[in-house]
């Protein structure tokens, strides 16, 4: 009979040890001499979790094991755990094999199809499950127990370097001889309030603090540099805020007067998405070279610049544009975009038109979509259990069906999550907004910070910014219409339906 063998180890330095491997190999082929198998083929995988099946050796094995020409009888491996990790992985493989007719053997279990055999195979498959599992959670413990004692459990932040301990178990952090002074007089110098990031950044590079690709450290880079509170001694990790056992790099009084210089320049550290107030963030282009905008904000003003000037100097050499004389002529261009009570009827008539067809069996959809995706929940658990149970589904067709269930399954959850707004809900909330609305400028206005970004992508298509403010833009085409000169002759229903399909769709 032919047989295939399959050996295992989980780490590197397992593998580079002259046992594992080759003992669980030798093991095996004495039980396959033993019990007149032929080895046809043996598989190796080094230094790999069996958490999960994607593993390469694992894969040409069972691809080899699917080939009837092979004639593969028996797959043996040396134990159980060596195959899987967590019992959903082991009844999978178990039940390719068994429909295949192969036989799962192992050297150190009693394996076999008997009663007493299956148990001994369950019980050795929840046990290595458990002991994955419980590893796991001792190398998270480790990780605290660390941080605990005031220890680092990752590779340490630019400056610092890790150093084996003088036992060989585990590492400190040192501070590294050349980075780490740099870094201290990043701090210091950030702390006099006379350095700009990109000022901070270029200056520091003359110094030697570079990045890999041996340009000045990223302005993003340098922030989080700088709130970082490793370099004064503090660690803070998962929920744990500490005080760690490795030497700072700026005293707590330097550190607090950065955080502080940080605080009134960069309001949005830490929040993702635009920068509250610049709304033209990322929104407007720049009239030199076309490049998106950005924005910094010092003590007593902001401004905006183009992002190109901070990784391609050559191509824009444009000035600065302060952000309140930007803003200014933002607030004159909203003024001029006139919502008339013609547009505004409308646009309320539109939208109770296109409203009132969608509240039709809105509630019976969503009733039904809710349906479907039970139904395709319970089509996929089906198709796993008999997939598990051995029935004649093959494992490349049963990926194939799950994985159609669950992309049709997302496409619902997708359906649901946009059926969940009530068009009745929306349409009160149309007749709120152009209530207030005589302009553009007056929606604007209403809205926070986060929101407003949103609103200047859908009125307009291009804003450009010049070193003395707008120097021009462009509507949308749901939003031509509102300029002055085309509401006198533009269709003003017709506008209305594509500024609501535009607003709705948004």
């Amino acid at each position: 009979m032919n047989c295939v063998t399959y050996a295992r180890v989980s780490t590197e330095q397992q593998a580079d040890r002259d046992l594992s491997i080759p003992a669980q190999l030798n093991a095996m082929r004495d039980y396959a001499r033993q019990h007149g198998w032929a080895v046809v083929g043996e598989f190796i995988e080094p230094g790999v979790s069996a958490r999960t099946t994607d593993r390469p050796s694992l894969q040409r094995m069972l691809a080899l094991v699917r080939n009837h020409d092979a004639k593969i009888g028996v797959v043996l491996v040396h134990k159980i755990d060596r195959l899987a990790r967590n019992v959903a992985d082991h009844a999978t493989i178990r039940a390719l094999l068994k429909q295949l007719g192969i036989r799962l053997a192992s050297v150190v279990e009693n394996v076999d199809d008997s009663v007493s055999g299956q148990l001994v195979e369950n019980i050795m498959a929840s046990i290595a499950q458990f002991y994955s599992a419980n590893l796991g959670e001792e190398v998270k413990k480790g990780l605290r127990q660390k941080v605990l004692k005031g220890g680092w459990p990752h590779l340490p932040p630019t400056g610092y370097v890790p150093v084996r301990n003088e036992d060989g178990h585990g590492s400190h952090v040192e501070v590294h001889p050349r980075l780490g002074p740099l870094i201290s007089r990043a701090f210091e110098r950030y702390a006099t309030g006379q350095y700009s990031l990109r000022g901070l950044s270029e200056g520091l590079a003359k110094d030697g603090l570079i990045a890999k690709t041996g340009t000045p450290i990223v302005q993003s880079q340098m922030l989080r540099i700088l709130t970082n509170p490793f370099y004064s001694g503090r660690l803070r990790w998962k929920g744990l805020n500490l005080e760690g056992t490795h030497r700072p790099l700026v005293t707590s009084e330097v550190f607090a007067k950065v955080q502080a210089i940080v605080g009134k320049r960069y309001r949005h550290v830490g929040v993702k998405g635009t920068v509250p107030g610049f709304p033209l963030r990322a929104v407007a282009i720049c009239a030199s070279c076309r490049g998106r905008m950005t924005a910094e904000r010092h003590d007593r003003w902001g401004y905006y610049r183009c992002s190109r000037q901070s990784y391609k100097k050559e191509r824009c050499v444009a000035r600065f544009c302060n952000a309140a004389k930007a803003h200014s002529d933002l607030l004159s261009l909203c003024s001029t975009l006139q919502l008339t009570r013609v547009h505004a009827t409308a646009i309320r008539n539109a939208a109770r038109e296109r409203l009132t067809v969608q509240a039709v069996g809105f509630g019976k959809r969503l009733e039904g979509l809710r349906v479907r995706d039970a139904e395709l929940r319970r089509s996929e658990t089906e198709l796993t259990e008999a997939f598990a149970g051995g029935t004649r589904v093959s494992s490349a067709d049963y990926a194939s069906r799950v994985g159609e269930l669950r992309a049709q399954r997302a496409a619902v959850a997708n359906a649901i999550s946009g059926a969940q707004a009530n068009p009745s809900e929306v349409l009160k909330q149309v007749d709120r907004i152009l209530d207030l609305a005589t302009s553009i400028r007056d929606i604007y206005e209403s809205l926070s910070d986060r929101k407003r970004p949103e609103l200047l992508r859908l009125v307009f298509k291009t804003i450009v910014l010049g070193p003395d403010g707008i120097m021009g833009f462009s509507l949308t085409p749901a939003f031509e219409a509102l300029t002055p000169r085309e509401s006198k002759h533009g269709n003003p229903v017709a506008s209305a339906k594509a500024l609501l399909t535009t607003t709705l769709a948004a």
